[in-house]
Parts: structure tokens; sequence; C-alpha cells
């Protein structure tokens, strides 16, 4: 009698599948639920041992196409297995038998994969038992095959017991036990028990891809921190100015004293802050704080660096990456060994090389292996962002989460925590508490304005380090700028004719508008008058309403060209406030919350040109429209702004070494006054592990308007390309060759898109994609009717929209 052989995948044997992805997946997870890691990735696939989707996998005919699915049945296994080892007194089955459920979707609440009631599975349940019966009565028919392909994997008893024994009702009844004891009598309910199940799911999933794919396991490079040092002094040279000279010396005293207190404390804190004014080489400082405390803790520990927006995040990781390449000594182009030490990870990640060499090294891999490898974290290093960050702790989507058990015991560097939404505060602390009690991790939080966060009675509770605790001398000594407040409400005009001398002065300037159709008026007025004067400053314009392919190469430009002294006009929204290394003579900005206000300073005289004698000068203005109706109303909450106006009524100007004491009393304010409800809300939804739309299903850390449509602009024939070659990609039936052809012009959309009010959308193509999607988008033949490549799209210069 022929033996049966089955196959996970075309070509990939089960048996062998089942060994690797458990080995994997008991690798990734955590020392607690190692074991459960493991028992999830043996059973993951048991339901493919059918005959049915074997038949499936060669493209043969089946009767009923739905005795092919293999998710519930191997959950089936995977919850019997696990309750034959913990028993009913247990989370880890039911998170077994969810984990193994949602392997191949996206998470839902327990109650949702589990019977209606004791004596009543429901119809859902009831049919997929039913299916489950028939699949395991194949299975019986190959029993022996079965158990030779798995005999040195899973012991022979645990598989004949569940196929001969198989009593799905029972296994069931007995989850919903544990579910009813979790929620309803609170058992098991403690700290960890959201990550135990996440933590399981999540190698599980990785695991899974990864063997599937047929992907190599990237094993992490190690980086020295003595070759760090000797890495830092090739690449930080004294500039030519004695001005900047002591600016350079103040940065490595803040270098030293960080490192020296890293060196003293690592072992007595598992959060550490670092508290220094902007322009003070907070992201040398901080990685290198990183990377000794990584080296401290041992372990290989992986360092994640989490910075606000896409629009930073290349800046950090070119420095970043310069650092560790000369650390190493290694030119070599090899993307997996890069992989090894570095990566990026954001919504544009997966086209971006960096040379020649590393694209024609690339070709190697399909470009879904390349998102594999990225999405992944493999690294030593990974530069992300706050989107990637946060919403991979608390999601139910299963490709965010197959990166989260690279948490535990990793060291994350936060940058500019003050960018994220004060209400989510409480929710930050908790979580990332959980995990440095619970998993071993670690957090640097590096920030110029101190917000309140990880302090008050959090600190007795949970010691929190400041690693620069001299920080308000240091921002005595960085005593770069001077703020001027205009408390006069005025309209544009007003506000062109008050800066007009400014614009015409010998000096870089930088305008900082609350909403697009005010900085596309004044960016349009500013024209004008150089025109007039007959000047020769260049004028540039950023915000959002350019394409974000635009708006990267807009601030290469910029920062090159105030870089080699030139004198320039840049009129821009929010989008330069923080991180985007830029430096003018002059700041002015229309009112905002005062932790923007002090990251919009720091645009100003950022390397000290103007140290020694004369402030570089930011002007704080309030403008207002039309109807009266102040601007900054339109973006920011009346609270934030109103409990600033509170902070400032008594100054006329302000020196930078103010700043600090300010910032400080305004956090204090918006604590008291803001309504932070949204986290606890959230709190409650972990600790009830509540998947739905309305808790964690629907958490975002950005706010999404609802009457905002997403626009392709067609601007370039490799846009337009792109665009084409879309409808072929949504018509292919392969999976795997429509997904490769996907990400071969996804990042080009994301480059070439921009979100904005639905009353636009008469203005653009509306291609109907199914039966509800629409992709609207503007021709390349539009292109000059409708955008404008120094200030993007043409809209309608009345209208006071809300995003920036």
């Amino acid at each position: 009698m022929n033996k049966v052989k089955f196959y996970s995948h075309p070509g990939k044997d089960l048996g062998e599948h089942l060994k690797q992805v458990s080995i994997l997946a008991a690798d990734y997870c955590p020392k607690p639920y190692k074991e459960a890691a493991r028992i999830a990735g043996l059973s993951h696939d048991f339901g493919k041992f059918t005959t049915f989707f074997q038949k499936y996998l060669n493209k043969e005919p089946l009767e009923n196409s739905k005795l092919k699915q293999h998710g519930f049945l191997s959950a089936l296994f995977g919850a019997y297995w696990a309750l034959g080892i913990w028993g009913d007194d247990s989370l880890i089955p039911l998170a077994v038998y969810s984990s193994i459920y949602h392997h191949h979707g996206n998470l839902s609440s327990y109650s949702e994969i589990l019977p209606e009631g004791s004596k009543n599975l429901g119809p859902v349940l009831t049919n997929n038992v039913e299916i489950a019966r028939k699949q395991i009565e194949d299975i019986a028919n190959n029993l022996e095959d079965v158990k030779r392909t798995c005999k040195d994997i899973i012991e022979e008893k645990i598989i004949q017991d569940f196929v001969l024994g198989f009593t799905p009702e029972v296994y069931l009844k007995r989850l919903l036990r544990i579910e009813y004891n979790f929620k309803v009598n609170e058992k098991y309910r403690n700290p960890s028990s959201y990550f135990l199940h996440q933590f399981i799911y999540s190698s599980l999933i990785a695991a899974d891809k990864i063997d599937a794919a047929g992907l190599d396991v990237i094993s992490p490079g190690h980086i020295s921190y003595r070759d760090l040092l000797s890495a830092k002094g090739k690449i930080i040279s004294d500039p030519e100015t004695q001005v900047k000279k002591d600016i350079n010396k103040i940065r490595e005293k803040i270098f030293d004293e960080v490192s020296k207190n890293i060196e003293d404390n690592w072992d007595k804190a598992k959060i550490f802050t670092i508290t220094s004014p902007t322009g003070s080489g907070k992201t040398l400082t901080g990685f290198c704080a990183a990377a000794k405390l990584a080296e401290k803790l041992g372990g290989n520990r992986k360092i994640i660096y989490v910075l606000p927006f896409t629009s930073i995040i290349d800046q950090n990781y070119d420095f970043i990456d310069r650092l560790i390449s000369e650390s190493l000594q290694d030119e070599s182009s090899d993307i997996k060994r890069k992989l090894s030490y570095i990566a990026k990870h954001h919504h544009l990640a997966y086209s971006d090389t960096n040379s020649e060499e590393e694209e024609n090294d690339m070709e190697k891999y399909s470009l879904s292996e390349l998102q594999l490898y990225l999405e992944n974290w493999f690294s030593r290093v990974t530069v992300t962002t706050f989107v990637q960050f946060f919403e991979s702790i608390l999601t139910h989507r299963n490709r965010m989460l197959k990166k989260l058990h690279n948490y535990a015991g990793a060291v994350f560097l936060i940058d500019e925590i003050q960018a994220l939404d004060i209400k989510f505060y409480p929710l930050v602390e908790h979580l990332l508490k959980i995990l440095c009690r619970e998993f071993d991790s670690r957090v640097i939080l590096m920030t110029a304005t101190k917000p309140v966060i990880f302090s008050g009675e959090l600190v007795q509770a949970f010691p929190v380090c400041e690693l620069l605790p001299e920080y308000p001398l240091y921002y005595q000594k960085f005593n770069r700028t001077r703020l001027m407040l205009k408390k006069k409400d005025m309209f544009i005009e007003e506000f062109i004719e008050d800066i007009k001398e400014i614009i015409l002065s010998n000096k870089s300037v930088m305008i900082v508008c609350n909403t697009i159709n005010s900085s596309l008026e004044i960016y349009r007025r500013v024209k004008k008058i150089i025109k007039e004067q007959g000047r020769g400053e260049p004028l540039y314009y950023l915000s959002t309403n350019l394409v974000p392919a635009d708006r990267k190469r807009r601030v290469q430009k910029i920062a090159e060209k105030l870089k080699n002294k030139e004198k320039l006009i840049l009129v821009a929204t929010q989008v330069v406030e923080a991180g985007v290394d830029l430096d003018f003579d002059v700041v002015i900005r229309d009112f905002a919350p005062l932790d923007s206000i002090i990251q919009c300073a720091g645009r100003c005289n950022r390397s000290g040109i103007h140290y020694d004698d004369e402030k570089g000068w930011v002007y704080l203005y309030n403008l207002k429209d039309k109807n009266g109706k102040r601007l900054a109303y339109y973006i920011y909450g009346k609270t934030n702004l109103n409990l600033t106006r509170e902070v400032l009524e008594e100054y006329e100007e302000l020196e930078e070494k103010d700043y600090l004491l300010l910032i400080e009393k305004y956090y204090q304010k918006v604590k008291e006054n803001v309504s932070q409800q949204k986290s606890y809300d959230l709190i409650d939804a972990v600790e009830n592990f509540a998947m739905d739309k309305d808790h964690i299903a629907g958490f975002s850390i950005i706010q999404n308007n609802p009457d905002y449509i997403d626009v392709l602009f067609r601007l370039t024939p490799e846009v337009e390309s792109a665009y084409q070659d879309f409808w072929d990609v949504i018509k292919e039936k392969d999976f795997a060759v429509r997904t490769e052809k996907y990400l071969k012009i996804k990042s080009i959309f994301a480059s070439y898109t921009i979100s904005m009010p639905v009353k636009y959308a008469k203005f653009f193509v509306q291609d109907r994609i199914g039966e509800k999607g629409i992709l609207f988008s503007l021709p390349l033949e539009g292109a000059e009717e409708y955008y404008d490549e120094n200030s993007g799209f043409k809209r309608d210069v009345h209208d006071y929209d809300i995003f920036f």
C-alpha cells in the first residue's frame, strides 16, 4: 500500500513545516510561553492532514470547498493538547486555541470563537464542528500515515486520542469555562494576561510566514559599544566657527554625562529619560545610550528606535546606519547582512534602497520576501514610527502583530514623545510598564519639552531614571533664541505687512502656519512681495498639500541650501516641527499649543550661530480668518490653546533659557484639564481582551477624518504606469503573484497620494474597485491644471480645512 504524503504548501512537507514553525515560534516567544508557542506551532496546520486540503493544493475539484479549511480543526487540536498540559485552570489553552484559529486572519475577542452558552454552540460553531467531524473521519482513514509524518515531533498517543476520541463540544465548553472565569470571575486577570495571548500569536504567525516563504532566518548582528564610540570620533568633527565649537563642547558634555549615568544606573531602573534642548545631539546621545544599556544588560537585545513621523525617519536612520557601518568597518552590500544590523520600517520602506549595489542585491529577493524581512524586525536596530510601534502593541491586525514578539527584552528608544496625543499618556505608561516589569524590556524617552509622562505617582511606584539630571543647566547654556509674542489678533493682510521687513532682510526665514489654505495665501503674498522688490531670495513651500515624494525632495534641498549658508524663505505648516533638521535665522509661527511653539523654535538658530551676540528671533502671532475666527482653532483644541495663553499672558518676550519652566507649567495645566478617559477605556479593553471595533480594533494614534479622501496624483510617467498596472493587479487570482505585483506599486502610490476633504472629489477621476471601493486620482494630463510643483494641489483659497 502506498504511503500518503502530506504537504503544507506546494512542494513543502507538512511534517517538516510543523517542526520548523514550532522551533521558530518557541525561539521567538518570551520564556514563560515558549512551550505554548511550540505547541501552537506543531498544531497550527494539523487540519491540512485531510485529503480535502491535499486535493486543494493539487488544484483538484472538491464537492464542498469548506472541507479544505484547516484553521478550526487545527485550533481544536491545539486546544486539546494544551488542555491536557495546563488543564482548565489556565488561560494558556484558550490563548493557543485563539492564536491558531486566527493565524490566517485578524484577531477577535474570545467570545466570538466560543459557544454562545454551555448548551448551545451557536450557528457558526455548529457548522464548523460539522465540517470538522467530516475532516476527522477523513484523517482517521490515513491515521497511520499522519502518525508516521509526525513521528519525531508529536507524540503518537496525542494524535491517536484526538482523532479517535474526537469530542469537539467538550473542548469548546472547557474553553468557554476558562473564558467565563477570565471575564466574569476575573481569574487569570493580571498585567501580563493580554501579552500572554499576543506573544504566542505573534510568535506563531511570524514563524509560519517565514517558513512558508522559505526564507532564511536572519540573526541580529553584534554591535559593540566601544566600536560605536570609535566610529563617533571619526564622523563627528568640529565645525569651523568658534561658536559652533562651543556648542559642540556642550553636546559632548551632554553625551559624556548620559553615558556615565547609564554606566552607573543601568541596573537601577527600567525606564530612563533624556531631557535636553533641541539641537543638543539627542539622536547620537540617545542611540549610544541605548546601545550601551543593551550591552550592559546582555542577551543580544534589540534596539527599537521610535520616531513620530516618516518625514524624520530617513535622516535619523541614515546617521545611525553610517555610525554602525563605520563601527563595523564594513562596506558590504549584502542585504541580509545589512538587515542583521539595521532596518527602517514604515509604510514607504519597501522600495527604499541606499545604493545601486544594494538595489542590485535586493533583486535576489522578491518584494514579498523583502517585505517579510522588514516587517518581522530581524535587525539588531529597527528605526520605525509611532504608528508601527504603538499600534503593534494595541491592535487586532495580523500583519501588525507578527513583529510584537520582538518587544520582549528589547530596548525602546522613543524620541519626541510629546508628539503623542496627551490623552494616550496613561495608556502608554500602562503598556510600557508591563513590558518592562513582566518581560524585561527597557525604555529610554528622549524629549526637549519633558511632557508629563512617567512622572508623579508612577515614579514612586516604578522608578524612572533621568540620564541628564542637570538638564535645566543645559537649557541655560543653549540660550539661542528669543520668543517675541505678538498678542493682537491679525488678518493675514495685516500679518504680511507686519513681517514685510523681516521677509526683505538678509536672513533665512521660516513661516509656520496652522492651515493649508492660510499657508498657501501667505506663500502667494510673500512671493508677490519678493517679486515686487526684485529680491533674489529663493522661496519654498512645504505642507501635506504636496505629495510625499515632493515633500521629501523639498526638505533635502532646503537643508542643503541652509547648510551652505544660503538665505531663503520657507512657508510651511506643522510638518516641519518635530525632528526635521532645518536651521533658520528667524522663525515666525501662528499661535499653537506651547509644546508645538517650543518645537518650532527648535528650527531657529539651531547650530548657535548667534549664540554669543544676537539671538535667533521666534515671533508668535495670532492669525484669524476673514470671519474673525482664530486659525489655530481649526487645528487644535480650545483647551490646549487657552492653557497656552494662560502660561504666556504675563510675557512680551522670552529667552530660550526660560522655555523649560514654561513648558513644565503648561504640561501640569494640561494634565489637570485634558480628559484622558480614552486611555482608561483602552486599558480596560486590554484587561478584557476586547478586540471589537469599539475598543482595540478601533484604536489609532492618528485621528481619522471620515470626511477626507485619499487621492493619487499621477504626476509622472512612473506613477501613471503604476496606476495602469494596478488594474491588472486586482484582477490577478493567484494571491502570491498579486501580492508581489502590488508591492511593486504600493510605495509609488503612497509617495504620490494626498489626503484631502471629500468636497474636492469632483475634481478627480473616480474608478470603482469592487462594489464599495473608489480610487480617486488625478491623471497625468490634468496635473498642470490642478497641481503646482511648488505649492501642490490648487485648492479653494477660502477653505480653511483642518488638515495640515
